[in-house]
């Protein structure tokens, strides 16, 4: 979007905090962020308000835009279907229309009363120009012809945080095990080299190569797990948080997975492994059956992985969306 020559009032990266007890400590940064917002919004009526996922901070949004009359297309629907299902009457009533992105959420939000069109998962339009694998291992220095575990620790700094070094001492395990193997590391986009320094594997930043040519990937839960399953590369999902975000999570959660890709499938056709399980003992053993290219667990997840792709559906979500907010803009002028 800033390439594009949008104006930003915040950078991703402060917005980029993931939890319950983590958002805490920048309520006082959202709530002035919110009201700067908002008040862009009463000065300028905007004839289309678009809002991308992050309920906490945007339903309040589209409360206020829907109120001062403007059109308010919701793109990313909350997550009614893990928790809070009270957001889905207010999504009803201040949102002219969703566009969602998960085939299971368009029946609850009906339900609900939301206009809601399923659009399909941009992930499905994921870049497909990606060096061969031969091309990137080479320029990663490593041997094509041996296996390569991929590690993707988060693409915010609190999931780096909690997750570099189990994973690191998880991939040093199977490396034991398993000399053969190879390691890299993702360094997502936005974070400081200053998390990566001293690790006992290389680091890139080419996360889709790494993704598609890993023979493995262990990563944190979230949008990384379903770009690695709809690369059809086997992987483990793994994730920590705070100990309070933890309990709250269990108390509020309706879900029995929290991987997108077994959310999808309706059923675990990836291993996950949470809070104080995510360890080396645990995590090892998983990775070392699934970088096994005999393995039948490999061959088996590999297939319902395949599955899921098909449950998503086709790509063009970004063009979806854009018609929908075109519609709106020619009903609101």
């Amino acid at each position: 979007m800033k390439a594009q020559g949008v104006e930003l009032f915040a950078e991703l990266g402060t917005l980029a905090v993931m939890g319950f007890s983590e958002v805490v400590p920048r309520i006082r940064y959202f709530m002035r962020l919110r009201r700067k917002v908002v008040a862009l919004i009463h000065s300028e009526s905007p004839d289309l308000v678009i809002l991308v996922d992050y309920p906490g901070f945007n339903l309040p949004i589209a409360k206020a835009a829907h109120e001062r009359g403007c059109a308010v297309l919701y793109y990313i629907a909350p997550k009614v279907w893990a928790w809070n299902e009270r957001r889905a009457r207010t999504l009803a009533t201040v949102a002219d229309a969703v566009a969602a992105i998960l085939p299971f959420e368009v029946d609850l939000l009906k339900e609900h009363g939301v206009n809601v069109e399923y659009v399909g998962h941009p992930l499905l339009d994921r870049a497909t120009s990606i060096p061969s694998r031969d091309e990137s291992f080479r320029a990663w220095g490593l041997d094509p012809e041996r296996p390569l575990l991929g590690i993707l620790p988060g693409s915010r700094i609190q999931e780096v945080e909690r997750h570099l070094t189990p994973f690191v001492e998880s991939a040093q395990v199977v490396v034991d095990r398993r000399p053969g193997v190879q390691v890299l590391i993702s360094q997502a986009p936005g974070l400081d080299d200053s998390h990566f320094r001293d690790l006992e594997f290389s680091v890139v930043r080419e996360t889709p190569a790494l993704v598609r040519w890993s023979d493995c990937v262990l990563t944190k839960s979230g949008t990384s797990s379903l770009e690695t399953a709809l690369e059809g590369t086997p992987l483990v999902v793994a994730h920590r948080v705070s100990w309070l975000s933890g309990i709250l999570a269990r108390l509020l959660l309706r879900t029995r997975y929290i991987g997108l890709p077994n959310l999808v499938a309706h059923q675990q056709i990836v291993p996950e492994v949470l809070q104080g399980e995510v360890s080396p003992e645990v995590i090892a053993p998983l990775l070392l059956e699934l970088i096994d290219e005999s393995s039948s667990v490999r061959i088996g997840q590999i297939q319902n992985l395949d599955r899921m792709t098909g449950l998503l559906g086709e790509g063009g979500a970004s063009s979806r969306v854009a018609e929908m907010a075109m519609t709106l803009l020619g009903r609101h002028s």
